[in-house]
């Protein structure tokens, strides 16, 4: 039978626009909510941190008995995650194919506050529930990397925010850093004295063109996606930018693909007249929560006990749980039933939403009995 309340909901916060740095009103909406099922609400300071409109949200479920437990989503989306028309059927939600859905991560969002609701519903005794809608998940997890901790209590935390079918567990995140290759030729007219020039977007197509990118190893990652060249045709390009990313789950083997980079542009520079120059921005640290942890035992009881079998793996995208862990709280990511994030065809299954909704009580039931 359809949770046709949880259904609306999605449908109600997709249909909001709410860019990464731009989640006022998402916001307000969501400390609204919380307000009325009873939390203390509050609201800190990242947004004068990031450039943006709204800080993360928290919000604190008081209780009596147990121990407190985080549960956590993000409040932005990626781009074209505006003006979602949704098509419902018996099975899915979908968008029209010309937006994304965003239920990466209101999926996640509505799935907490249903089971909140529940709890408070229910009338029984539970532990202090920690809800906290983060800002600027999407670019570099900045908003949870300014989130003020000092409000928060609980050292066990559950990001539902990870593609997949509901009972799949991501218990390891790769760490991540951003690379900039700087080349630098020399200006001259392109017509009358190219010969005095040094071709810099030439030079780094060579760089391109070979260097190791992809799937490097079973642990690490490697992409090359941006490039600045160039101001007029008439002018031999003395300046060009590249940037990537890197991501591995061992962050020696990042340093041995920064490494390499740096060794692979002076093959290929040398010897050309260009210089060049690697640049490096470490975005965040990655972690992993052994299977055997309580944290994972406790989530697969209480698919367990819902009829959901519960399955482990290591993701390959950050998340607000490599934050949480950096910080010494231990977290993972959870699956609300969304496949295809980030794209037109993103779907999610009505029926593990619902159950979704489902976990996240019974987490509140399990902890309040620690």
């Amino acid at each position: 039978m359809q949770n046709n309340a949880i259904i609306e909901e999605f449908i109600e916060l997709t249909s909001i626009n709410s860019p990464s740095r731009g989640e006022r009103r998402m916001a307000d909406i969501l400390k609204k909510k919380l307000t009325e099922i009873g939390c203390d609400v509050y609201e800190d300071d990242t947004a004068g941190k990031i450039g943006g409109t709204a800080g993360n949200v928290i919000g604190i479920l008081r209780g009596k008995v147990g121990k407190p437990v985080i549960l956590a989503a993000h409040m932005d989306r990626v781009a074209n995650g505006d003006n979602i028309r949704h098509v419902v059927t018996n099975e899915k939600i979908t968008s029209d194919g010309t937006t994304i859905l965003a239920a990466d991560d209101v999926s996640g969002i509505v799935s907490i506050l249903e089971g909140l609701r529940r709890i408070k519903e229910s009338g029984e005794e539970h532990c202090n529930v920690e809800v906290v809608f983060t800002v600027c998940e999407e670019d570099s997890i900045k908003g949870s990397e300014f989130l003020n901790y000092d409000l928060l209590t609980a050292k066990h935390c559950y990001c539902l925010d990870s593609p997949g079918r509901i009972g799949r567990i991501i218990n390891a995140a790769p760490y991540k850093v951003k690379l900039f290759i700087n080349v630098y030729g020399k200006t001259a007219h392109a017509g009358q004295a190219p010969e005095k020039g040094i071709n810099a977007l030439k030079i780094a197509a060579k760089v391109l063109s070979d260097i190791e990118e992809g799937r490097i190893d079973s642990e690490t990652t490697a992409n090359w996606a941006l490039i600045t060249a160039g101001k007029t045709t008439n002018v031999v390009c003395d300046y060009v930018r590249i940037g990537g990313e890197a991501r591995s789950h061992n962050p020696n083997k990042l340093g041995q693909y920064i490494s390499y980079v740096k060794q692979h542009c002076e093959e290929v520079i040398s010897g050309t007249g260009a210089k060049f120059e690697v640049q490096t921005e470490f975005c965040f640290e990655g972690f992993e929560i052994p299977e055997e942890d309580d944290l994972i035992v406790t989530l697969k009881d209480v698919l367990s006990d819902i009829g959901i079998d519960a399955y482990v793996q290591g993701g390959g995208g950050g998340m607000d749980a490599n934050r949480f862990n950096s910080k010494g709280i231990k977290s993972i990511g959870v699956a609300t039933g969304y496949l295809n994030n980030h794209s037109t065809y993103e779907e999610i299954y009505i029926n593990d939403l619902i159950k979704a909704g489902e976990m996240v009580a019974g987490l509140i039931r399990y902890y309040s009995r620690k």
